[in-house]
């Protein structure tokens, strides 16, 4: 079940928080709980009988490693069943990556979680948990599908020492503001760019320079929107409910190196690499060279994770070079004292990260490495800008009807380069909102008036009516 879809928002969505607060009125905060889990599993069921079997069977197995690392009695031990339980839960994803091509949803935002209990337990950074609390952390609904990947301590310590007879009608609204934004990043904006980008990777070998450009451009504000409108989403919906998940992204485009624009995306998966991956490898602690390799070895798994193809391989490669590099020279830059940057330095900085992030995407979404290579040749080639037009044609908006059936009427066959319009108008807008502070601090500090509720109501309503157009989220393919 999708967030984006009217029977999530208007049935599953307000029964689980009316449900959920009316229980948790009672002493017993167990009854609360168990239906918190129940609602979760009936979320989860809605993908497919095959997926929720899969992970109960995975759920299973989690709790046994667990209640073993809970009576191993030395390290080597837990040692052994953390690697045992970590090769267990990396065949399983790996086994789906390459056999079936599609994962079940969340399956390896959920295989990393468990991964990432497992390890906190054998730390002994986690105290012995009862199934219930167990189920709950595993199967909290919000950050099932697609993340974050939360630790056991950020999630089973705050319904522990939950307030059970007082409703914070200040919180949900606050939690529904940021749900909406989201919501409006999410079909407004990433899915209103999907039909170009899906073009204009598909017909690659004919696209010309300004053509290409556009593409980049829709694909990476694509990208951010869609991911960071989940984000608000999982983050709205678990406030309504009274808890806080980790902050998972954060600005990425305002970042003015790659080191620190990957540690803004996908936050919680950078933790889980560095903590579980990075630091055991040695980190930065024996020396430079062994730093590098660490750097690079990180973004190649965090490619492989992506997808197995070759160009997800060198989409991993690449980042973890250009990081590597940004790591190289802000070691060399400590070294002496630097004045304050300007603000034209800072936005250089900026549109340097943007450029880099760009050439990557080419591989990222590209069909294969010659694709790749094919886009990359013909943007530097001095082509006359003729597909413009046809890419613009696949701009679907279903509030562009009226406009582009009055013009069919009014100027025949000038109905793409009205599209074209507003396609610049829309990448333009998206360049305003990513220099603009994040949803979640504006939802956590903004007056909550009568004039900002209208607001939302508008852009609820502008959004169901968008919600044609939707499409699936891009990270449920990871």
């Amino acid at each position: 079940m999708l967030f984006h879809s009217f029977f999530f928002l208007f049935v599953f969505l307000p029964l689980t928080i009316i449900g959920w607060h009316f229980l948790s009125a009672f002493k017993n905060r167990a009854v609360s709980e168990w239906f918190l889990i129940v609602m979760s599993l009936w979320f989860y069921a809605l993908f497919g009988k095959e997926v929720l079997a899969l992970l109960l069977i995975c759920t299973a197995l989690g709790f046994l490693f667990h209640r073993l690392l809970w009576l191993a009695r030395s390290a080597m031990q837990m040692r052994i069943l953390l690697a045992a339980s970590t090769v267990i839960y990396l065949l399983i994803l790996f086994w789906y990556k390459l056999h079936d091509g599609v994962l079940p949803v969340g399956l390896s935002f959920y295989l990393f979680q468990m991964i990432a209990f497992l390890a906190e337990r054998a730390k002994g950074n986690l105290a012995d948990i009862s199934p219930r609390e167990y189920l709950l952390y595993v199967f909290y609904f919000p950050k099932l599908a697609q993340g974050p990947i939360a630790l056991p301590a950020e999630i089973i310590e705050q319904f522990r020492t939950r307030e059970r007879k007082h409703i914070d009608y200040e919180r949900i609204l606050r939690g529904l503001m940021l749900f909406i934004f989201g919501l409006a990043k999410k079909v407004l904006l990433a899915d209103a760019l999907s039909p170009v980008v899906n073009f204009g990777f598909a017909q690659t070998a004919y696209l010309d320079t300004a053509t290409i450009l556009l593409v980049l451009f829709s694909y990476a504000f694509q990208l951010y929107f869609d991911f960071s409108g989940y984000c608000d989403m999982a983050m709205g919906i678990s406030r309504m409910l009274g808890v806080e998940l980790p902050v998972n992204f954060d600005a990425p485009f305002q970042a003015q190196n790659l080191r620190d624009f990957w540690k803004r995306w996908h936050m919680t998966l950078s933790r889980f690499l560095t903590r579980y991956v990075y630091i055991p490898l040695g980190g930065s602690r024996r020396g430079q060279m062994f730093t590098y390799f660490n750097i690079l070895l990180v973004f190649v798994l965090s490619g492989l994770w992506h997808g197995t193809g070759a160009t997800y391989l060198l989409w991993g490669l690449i980042n973890g070079l250009f990081v590597a590099v940004s790591h190289g020279l802000a070691k060399r830059e400590k070294k002496k004292p630097q004045p304050e940057g300007s603000g034209k330095s800072r936005l250089f900085a900026r549109v340097r990260v943007f450029a880099a992030f760009l050439f990557t995407l080419v591989f990222f979404r590209s069909e294969s490495v010659k694709m790749a290579f094919v886009m990359l040749r013909r943007f530097l080639l001095p082509l006359y800008p003729g597909f413009l037009l046809r890419t613009a044609a696949n701009l679907n908006l279903s509030e562009l009807y009226p406009v582009t059936k009055a013009l069919s009427f009014l100027l025949p066959g000038m109905e793409n380069q009205v599209l074209l319009v507003f396609w610049i108008l829309i990448l333009i807008l998206c360049f305003i909102l990513i220099r603009k502070k994040n949803a979640y601090e504006i939802a956590a500090t903004a007056p909550l008036t009568m004039k900002r509720a209208l607001g939302m109501g508008v852009l609820f309503a502008w959004s169901m009516l968008a919600f044609n157009n939707v499409n699936s989220f891009l990270y449920f393919a990871y």
